[in-house]
């Protein structure tokens, strides 16, 4: 998961093609495969899984100090907000509701009461906007910076499947459902997680497959790609509609464009959503959803812009590459 302190990625290369978060959970597939529940339909990675045959839906989200957050900086509520946020915008990429949540944290010792329970408070507001109780949990603490793990369950709506990444077929519209780039500007502690819309999509649209930004736009959309078998071509004029006034002004300081702000900065918490070729968005709809793109064949992801096409590094955030 992206952060707002970390350094970018940069491009993939055969070192670290070796070495990375996606390459361990690969190898952690493979482990764990044969203990997987079989007949659930939900695959192993998606944004979250089974436990035994249950319907019920499970996803666990760690944020460390110095990475995912910088309590040096950020409130203790800010940050309990954000560790609850990132839970729950997993269940809205499933178009699942939270139904409740464990929390544990390893708190550094300097720590005062106070900001522990700050950090609490502020988890528990977040819990309380989408009615998703934390019932649990554990207290630890250690010399070293703040971690923080919560476990949310969901469950999709009656009659409802959860939406997977990897449904998406070849010549799918891809919509996205809000502006993106420039999230470490203050976006990355105060977001919405898409919780409700996620399930309106869920119950009311022809959805193939769904996703929330959390690592960037590019890498993310890459997952569905993945999952389904697939390629994406991402339109230039499209993306430049979403381009968040954030990246904007990030790009001034940076060097980098607003576009490669957008498509790779992450922990925007929007949602990627693939919807079939003949769906015509309502008004309503187009005032949530924007198109971005859409499905192609080619296993890879393409920029077009005009006339041109160039292929896109699938790149944003990914913990254990150093």
């Amino acid at each position: 998961m992206a952060g707002d302190i970390h350094p970018d990625s940069g491009d993939s290369s055969a070192q670290q093609a070796q070495r990375g978060e996606r390459a361990l959970i690969r190898d952690i597939r493979s482990i764990l495969g044969p203990a997987y529940p079989r007949g659930v339909g939900v695959p192993f990675g998606d944004d979250m899984a089974p436990i035994g045959e249950s319907e019920r839906l499970w996803t666990c989200d760690m944020l460390m100090d110095g990475v995912d957050f910088d309590s040096s900086r950020h409130s203790w509520e800010q940050i309990g907000r954000k560790a609850m946020a990132v839970n729950l915008s997993d269940c809205a990429a499933m178009g699942v509701r939270p139904v409740g949540a464990l929390i544990a944290v390893a708190l550094e010792n300097r720590l005062s009461m106070d900001e522990a329970r700050s950090l609490a408070a502020g988890a528990a507001a977040c819990a309380a906007e989408f009615a998703c109780p934390i019932t649990g949990g554990d207290t630890n603490s250690w010399n070293h910076p703040t971690v923080i793990s919560i476990t949310v369950a969901g469950e999709a709506p009656a009659g409802r499947r959860p939406v997977l990444r990897g449904g998406a077929k070849v010549g799918d519209r891809l919509y996205v459902s809000g502006p993106l780039g420039g999230s470490i500007l203050g976006r990355h502690l105060s977001f919405t997680p898409r919780v409700e819309l996620g399930l309106r999509i869920s119950r009311e649209l022809p959805v193939h497959a769904m996703i929330d930004i959390s690592d960037g736009l590019a890498v993310d959309l890459w997952h569905i790609c993945e999952e389904s078998g697939c390629g994406a071509a991402l339109q230039e004029c499209e993306l430049e509609r979403v381009i968040h006034t954030d990246a904007r002004r990030l790009a001034v300081q940076s060097g980098k464009t607003p576009l490669e702000r957008a498509l790779h900065d992450g922990e925007d918490f929007e949602l990627v959503v693939a919807l079939p070729r003949g769906f015509e968005p309502d008004a309503d709809w187009k005032a949530l959803l924007s198109p971005i793109g859409e499905i192609t064949a080619e296993r890879e992801l393409r920029l077009q812009s005009g006339s041109q096409s160039r292929s896109i590094a699938p790149r944003g955030w990914e913990h254990f590459r150093g």
